[in-house]
């Protein structure tokens, strides 16, 4: 390979032109679509340009537009069922628009997150889609003015597509306290504040319940399945363990289960488990796990509609999204006192 670029030998408009014997400006109209160029000159051009595998180069009109015609996606974890569904959403939509989608996984990092940005803004990107960001709404207040940022759930953003955060948490919660359940952990996920409307709502659910809130029963995930197999130690430490528990995500709420059982904690005969987002596996896995579901689907094809209004110049509405639904399985139960 030759150093310093790659696809030395790529097609370029003069080549096109040499061979169709014309201006490389009339070929460069044509690949447009420009009517200036006659109908059978454009055929024909068009027609060479696939013979010889002819491929524009966004950079090159980049510097010439100052637009890529690009949308910019931060996607805080790829890995993550519920955060690719998300992005199956924003690509679908964007296609039907005719609009090329970049994706950058930040790992819900906040450093990495700032990075994306950056380098989509050297792209010139026409717009931005933020999912569930780790970065300060100051931060992209700073952002260029001329950029259209849409934001998912971050309702303190300009321009932003929501989901109702808390409605599914509290649905959750009373879900387990009409089954018995009055001593129920709740394992929080990493720092950012997509996550914090799920801790409220089960502070709130404790509270109109007239149940103490116990720092005890809260337990920390990082996002992988080790910190699930700590937290289960530290459940089946406690003097007095938890009857049930409300995971802040189902990829949590699964690797819970498997360590719970390792130590021989069986779910929900002693244990019930509730997740949060209703991946795929959620019902596959042993026993299925009773969760919630999301919009995220549709909340990434709002999110393009949102961009592609904004980038009209227009102001556009907050789009009504489907509630979050609880969706009860095995994985919860009565406590074995009742």
């Amino acid at each position: 390979m030759a150093t310093g670029r790659w696809q030395t030998g790529r097609t370029t408009i003069k080549d096109i032109a040499r061979a169709a014997n014309v201006d490389p400006s009339t070929v460069t109209r044509a690949l447009q679509g420009s009517e200036r160029v006659k109908a059978e000159t454009r055929e024909r051009i068009a027609s060479l340009a696939e013979e010889m595998g002819y491929v524009p180069n966004m950079a090159a009109r980049t510097l010439v537009t100052a637009s890529s015609g690009l949308i910019g996606v931060v996607i805080p974890d790829l890995t993550n069922p519920f955060c690719a569904e998300h992005g199956r959403g924003i690509e679908d939509e964007a296609e039907r628009h005719g609009l090329p989608v970049l994706i950058h996984d930040t790992r819900g990092i906040e450093a990495v997150e700032r990075s994306g940005i950056d380098l989509f803004l050297q792209l010139k990107v026409d717009g931005l889609i933020v999912p569930m960001a780790r970065s300060p709404q100051a931060y992209y207040d700073r952002l260029p003015a001329r950029l259209p940022i849409v934001h998912v759930n971050r309702e303190e953003a300009p321009h932003h597509v929501s989901c109702n955060r808390t409605a599914g948490a509290r649905s959750v919660m009373q879900h387990l306290f009409d089954l018995g359940h009055r001593r129920i952990a709740f394992v929080v996920g990493p720092h950012g504040p997509g996550l914090e409307p799920k801790g409220f709502a089960y502070r709130e659910a404790l509270e109109k319940a007239h149940i103490d809130y116990d720092p005890e029963l809260i337990f920390a995930f990082d996002g992988t399945l080790p910190s699930c197999e700590v937290a289960a130690e530290q459940l089946l430490a406690l003097d007095e363990r938890p009857s049930a528990v409300f995971a802040h995500n189902d990829i949590n709420a699964i690797g819970l289960i498997h360590a719970l059982r390792d130590r021989g904690a069986s779910v929900p005969e002693d244990i019930s488990i509730a997740g949060h987002d209703d991946i795929h596996l959620a019902g596959f896995v042993d026993p299925p796990l009773t969760t919630v579901a999301w919009p995220m689907y549709e909340l990434g094809q709002h999110s393009v509609r949102h961009l592609v209004s904004l980038g009209h110049g227009n102001q556009p509405r907050t789009p009504k999204l489907p509630m979050p639904r609880l969706i009860v399985r095995r994985s919860t139960a009565p406590p074995a006192s009742s």
